[in-house]
Formats: C-alpha cells, sequence, structure tokens
C-alpha cells in the first residue's frame, strides 16, 4: 500500500467509521473518533462475524469496500498492469463455497471501482457509508464472472505452502503447516508429491493475534491494538488457542494413525517415531512470537519460513523486507503472488498416504525382515532425506 510520503507492505483488516460516516482503512490514525470494524473477512465467510456485530451480508459489503480500496492503490502504481489472486480462510469441507464468495467479492469491488467510481479513489474516499451502500452490487457467482475477471482463489492454508515448494525445502514426507494471522490460524497437513504440494487436510481456525491480545478490548478502551511484544499476548488465551491447535493437529494423527493400522501390520511407533524429524513450519505475523511456536502431534522439528525459502531474484524491495523481517508475514501473500496456473485443489483421502506401504506382498516382506524400517524399502517416505532437506 502507497501514500504519499511513505510506503507499506501489509495493511490491516480494519476499517474505520468516522463520525461522518466516510470510511477509511487499514492504518488508522491515532485516537481515531469513530467506530472501528474488524472481522469482516472472517464474517463474509460465515453466518455472522466472530463478535457477532455484523451480518454476513453486511460482512460481505465491509469486504468489498476493503478489496476496492486496494485496487485503487493498485491502479495508481500498476494501472490496469495486474492480476488478483486471493487466499481465503477455510477448510477442507468448505472450500468450494468459500471460494465462490471470494470471487464474488473480488468482482463486486472490480465492479464499484471500475463501473462505480471509474477508477476515481477520490470520490470513492468521499462517499459516506449510506452511498457506498447505495452503489454497491454484491454480485452473483458464476463461472463466467470468475473467468471474466481471471480470478484464482486459494485456500490460505494452502497458498503460505508455494514459498517452501518453489525452492525444493521440503522433499517427500507428511508435513504440518502452521499459519497464525491477526485474525484466523491456518493448518495444513500436506506431502510433496512429484514437485507439488498434495493436500491431505486443512482448517481455518477464527482466532489469531487479535484474540490472543484481547485487541477488541483495547480498542474500547481507546488504546492501540497493534501488538509490538509478545508479553501482550494473554497467557489464559495463550493456553485456549494452542489447546484448539493441538485438537486440530491431534486429530489429523489420529486419521494417519486409523489408516496406517487399517492397511498396514507395521508397528504404530514406527509412524510415531517417524513424525518427530517431520517438519512443523510456522509462518504468519504470530510466528515471530517465540511463545507461540511449540510443538503439536508428535512433530518436534520446528521451523520458520524466511528469506531462505523466497524465490527472490525478481523482487526489487526484498533487501527491505529482509531488514523489517516481513518474510515469515507475508509469506502467504507471496505464495499468492506465485501461484499462477489454477486454483483446484486436488485433495486426497487419508487413505492414499499409506498406498505406497500397503498390500499383502508388501506385508509379508516386512515380515521376513524385522530390522527394515518403516522407510523406501516399503515404497513409503525416506524420511532421512527430508531431514537432510532442511539442514
Amino acid at each position: 500500500m502507497v501514500d504519499a510520503n511513505r510506503s507499506f507492505y501489509t495493511l490491516p483488516s480494519i476499517i474505520g467509521v468516522g463520525k461522518d460516516k466516510k470510511l477509511s482503512y487499514g492504518y488508522l490514525p491515532a485516537n481515531f473518533d469513530g467506530q472501528i470494524i474488524r472481522y469482516f473477512k472472517q464474517g463474509a465467510f460465515r453466518t455472522t462475524s466472530p463478535d457477532r456485530t455484523m451480518t454476513q451480508k453486511l460482512a460481505m459489503y465491509y469486504s468489498v469496500w476493503y478489496i476496492a480500496y486496494i485496487l485503487f492503490d493498485l491502479e495508481d502504481v500498476f494501472g490496469q498492469n495486474f492480476t488478483i489472486q486471493m487466499g481465503a480462510p477455510t477448510d477442507s469441507s468448505h472450500v468450494s463455497i468459500v471460494k465462490q464468495i471470494a470471487t464474488r467479492i473480488i468482482a463486486s469491488a472490480y465492479k464499484l471501482v471500475e463501473d462505480v467510481f471509474v477508477s476515481d479513489k477520490q470520490k470513492f474516499l468521499e462517499s459516506n457509508y449510506e452511498q457506498l451502500i447505495e452503489k454497491t452490487e454484491l454480485v452473483a457467482y458464476s463461472t463466467d464472472v470468475k473467468d471474466e475477471y481471471g480470478l484464482l482463489v486459494f485456500p490460505e492454508a494452502y497458498a503460505c505452502l508455494k514459498p517452501l515448494i518453489s525452492q525444493k525445502k521440503i522433499a517427500t514426507g507428511m508435513s504440518l503447516m502452521v499459519d497464525i494471522g491477526g485474525g484466523t490460524t491456518d493448518i495444513s497437513f500436506f506431502t510433496i508429491e512429484n514437485g507439488v504440494p498434495q493436500v491431505y487436510d486443512f482448517f481455518s481456525l477464527n482466532k489469531g493475534l487479535n484474540y490472543l491480545t484481547c485487541a477488541d478490548e483495547k480498542i474500547r478502551q481507546g488504546n492501540d491494538s497493534n501488538v509490538k511484544d509478545q508479553s501482550e499476548i494473554d497467557n489464559q488465551r495463550r493456553s485456549t488457542f494452542t489447546g484448539e491447535i493441538n485438537n486440530v493437529c491431534n486429530n489429523i494423527r489420529n486419521k494417519l494413525l486409523q489408516e496406517f493400522k487399517r492397511q498396514t501390520s507395521l508397528r504404530q511407533d514406527r509412524l510415531l517415531d517417524a513424525l518427530k524429524n517431520r517438519p512443523l513450519v510456522y509462518c504468519g505475523g504470530g510466528s515471530t512470537f517465540p511463545v507461540l511456536r511449540v510443538t503439536y502431534a508428535g512433530y518436534k522439528d520446528m521451523k520458520q519460513i524466511s528469506e531462505k525459502e523466497w524465490n527472490t531474484k525478481s523482487m526489487e524491495q526484498i533487501a527491505e523486507i529482509i531488514d523489517k523481517g516481513l518474510c515469515p508475514i507475508l509469506s502467504t501473500a507471496y505464495g499468492l503472488a506465485i501461484s499462477t496456473e489454477h486454483d483446484d485443489i486436488n485433495m486426497k483421502p487419508f487413505k492414499d498416504i499409506f498406498e505406497g506401504i500397503r498390500g499383502a506382498e508388501e506385508q509379508r516382506s516386512q515380515s521376513a525382515n524385522h530390522l527394515s524400517t518403516f522407510s523406501e524399502d516399503y515404497g513409503g517416505f525416506n524420511y532421512a532425506d527430508d531431514w537432510n532437506a532442511w539442514k
């Protein structure tokens, strides 16, 4: 984002509604006198916002206006020479409907910028709440609309994998990614197969730094809600937060154990031992606080995305981004920027993850060689190679 005096690599998901009912976006002035709107992104993809202050329809309006503001800024810098790819918070069971909602929001924002305000940013900013409601059309979803604007929508838990894969920092094997953002935390369970991510499950928890730092209470008290130090993280909320993540990760591990037991005669401790050397990868703003980087579900090898995982030769501002420590924070955005082919996420069932070691022939071989390990001997994943890839 840019203004007359400075540039920003991030834009907080905040909208301020002033006393004059005009809207401000992202970085609000100190002592802002008006209503501060949060959680509109999460609310747009659910029946209501997490703080229960707005309906889904109202949250979609706020999301359209926020995206429109970004489109105006992009046009200031790039003219019409850019494309939009969006990450959306979702889990594997709701991805289709969430992608449709995201497409509606982006298409509606384009229509507002190009057809209603004819790329006049100042006129847009001078419009008050009632005028924006009147002028904003929530476009219905269709494949024609998606194709017209060339839109790609990815689950956020998938998008943040792209930097790792492009640099081949993870080989084959079962890995977890935890992306701790401001409003949500996205968790993905994946393998790398033939150089591309194979996603088996992903989740989006409706808790992030805003929850952990009691941002709503700070705003009501008239204080700055931006977290500057991990001492601002509420310990009781952190316990609840880590407990919910642990439940998700344990659920993934239990699915693995069930399939492993059903399909093989190998001892389950082989699988549990293998997971200890698998990476648990952290990214997002919350990952910059060490107190939030903990182990889950037996995964012991914690990693945080850094500039080493970015293919950054063509990025002019990379030195400043590295200097400001923004790589973990911008990982999902960077992943979206390099996702260019399509947004069809091919989900595989958990039963397929052990397809290389199941079957009567493989089991007979295992019984005959009790010294063999759970590795390439049975067509499984080579965990030693995966471990070396991170060294």
